[in-house]
């Protein structure tokens, strides 16, 4: 969730704007009963294929950071850059925190609500903080890792880490070539994939990029859909965050989105994709309560739950809509918290220029 921040990029905010709702549409999935419903009939087909679309929105998060964070060198005020984040997930968890104690009734100590904030559950969707925090931590040293290389070890870094991290989730069902453990890599392997993307864009034409996100989405929705047999949806590793159809529909979508300069939109859109790629993190973070809020009564007015993909063009917007406006609650709050902490130090540097 890195961006350019001195000069706002259309197609970099396009890519910030799709992930962070691809990432509430895949939550769909999670709150509306899909995982408890036999995969049968050509509604739950198509709740397959559409599930595989929106699943590409964590690659797109992690490939956006290689692509915007690689010429980042290590300084010793690099850390300070971690601190708008995690501002970010202290504000949203403490509002998550607040809806789960006052609106949903759940009760707990102080003490078990400090082991929330300090695990990344206070936020019930902050297990992408845990990750981006490594991330962050890495990526200095990757990136020079990465300029110490020529082209072709760019190329064979890029190779090397797919390997690792695709190849034991086609293969290790049946022959462990390489060892599971390694498919946890996945963050690198997007972010050294986002850093080559920056040195060597796709050509393809956007609609054909499309096309083929689209493409990849559907065969490998309908490949989930005969696992099934009939039965529940099988999470499996063909169709993670580091597999294979992931990490071409990822690439696809990105390269797509990138190339987008909106000259052709009316100011209002490009405004609307400009604030919905700011408040992508938050609103992320957030769209918990919105989740809490919406799906029961989904849920409740649509019994059945093949049924109610159809209302997804209805759901999801209400909760992106819903959570946007408490991301930029959170937004503003962050916003006067820095400001406050740079207003002190600069009163505390100039009072120790005067009687220092």
């Amino acid at each position: 969730m890195e961006g350019i921040k001195s000069q706002r990029v259309f197609g970099l905010d396009m890519v910030r704007a799709a992930a962070g709702v691809l990432t509430l549409s895949v939550h769909f999935f999670l709150n509306n009963g899909f995982y408890d419903t036999l995969a049968s009939g050509k509604s739950m087909l198509l709740a397959c294929m559409v599930r595989m679309l929106c699943m590409s929105c964590v690659p797109l998060f992690m490939l956006l950071t290689g692509y915007t964070c690689v010429n980042r060198e290590w300084s010793k005020g690099y850390y300070r850059k971690l601190l708008p984040v995690l501002l970010t997930y202290v504000l949203s968890g403490a509002a998550c925190v607040a809806f789960r104690y006052f609106w949903l009734g759940e009760r707990w100590g102080l003490g078990t609500a400090a082991q929330m904030f300090s695990s990344y559950r206070a936020a019930p969707y902050g297990w992408y903080i845990e990750m981006y925090i490594g991330l962050f931590l890495l990526s200095p040293f990757l990136n020079a890792a990465w300029h110490g290389l020529g082209d072709g070890g760019k190329k064979a870094l890029v190779l090397t880490l797919l390997g690792l991290t695709v190849v034991p989730t086609l293969t290790n069902q049946r022959w462990e070539l390489l060892p599971d453990w390694w498919v946890g890599m996945y963050p690198l392997t997007y972010y050294a994939l986002g850093a080559w993307l920056r040195e060597h864009p796709v050509k393809m034409k956007g609609w054909k990029l499309l096309l083929c996100w689209l493409a990849l989405a559907a065969v490998f929705g309908v490949k989930g859909y005969l696992r099934a047999g009939g039965g529940n949806y099988i999470l499996a590793a063909d169709d993670g965050w580091g597999s294979l159809a992931l990490t071409l529909e990822s690439v696809c979508l990105f390269s797509c989105l990138r190339k987008a300069e909106g000259t052709g939109l009316p100011a209002p859109v490009r405004w609307c994709v400009a604030r919905v790629a700011k408040l992508a993190l938050p609103m992320y973070l957030t769209s918990y309560i919105a989740d809490q809020l919406i799906y029961p009564v989904l849920n409740r007015a649509v019994v059945q739950a093949q049924l109610r993909l159809f209302w997804m063009p209805v759901v999801v917007p209400a909760v992106v809509i819903c959570s946007l406006v408490l991301a930029q609650l959170v937004d503003w709050a962050a916003q006067a918290l820095m400001g406050l902490a740079a207003l002190k130090k600069e009163c505390g540097d100039e009072g120790g220029r005067r009687y220092g």
